[in-house]
């Protein structure tokens, strides 16, 4: 049990590679998406991508610290430039995210590895 936990936590650390933030203006509509058995199909809101949204898309890799960030024209020169400084806020909150979760698992290896050497 402990091998299958510790095998869990490093995919989950190797899946930690690159940190997406998108901020987003557009259509939206909604995907059924089933559950577990026995569970009700859920709707879950998703951008319309067939209407053009606007989108400003980040991408880090948090192994080589690459960061590319793309903008649609109208958030630099259009109706949206005041949500650059809100995706720049949702970058910053979103490492610290990233930050917080990876030493939350090695926390837990480090837990898993302790226990199972006793």
């Amino acid at each position: 049990m402990a091998g299958d936990l510790k095998a869990r936590i490093r995919e989950s650390i190797e899946n930690l590679v690159t940190l997406e933030i998108i901020t987003a203006v557009g259509h939206v509509q909604y995907n059924a998406r089933g559950g577990e058995a026995g569970d009700t199909e859920q709707r879950l809101p998703d951008l319309d991508y067939t209407r053009d949204p606007k989108v400003i898309l980040t991408r880090i890799d948090l192994l080589q610290g690459d960061i590319k960030t793309v903008y649609n024209e109208e958030f630099v020169t259009g109706n949206y430039q005041s949500l650059k400084e809100f995706h720049s806020a949702r970058e910053k909150e979103g490492y610290e995210i990233v930050q917080k979760n990876i030493a939350a698992i090695e926390r837990l290896l480090n837990l898993v590895n302790a226990q199972s050497e006793e």
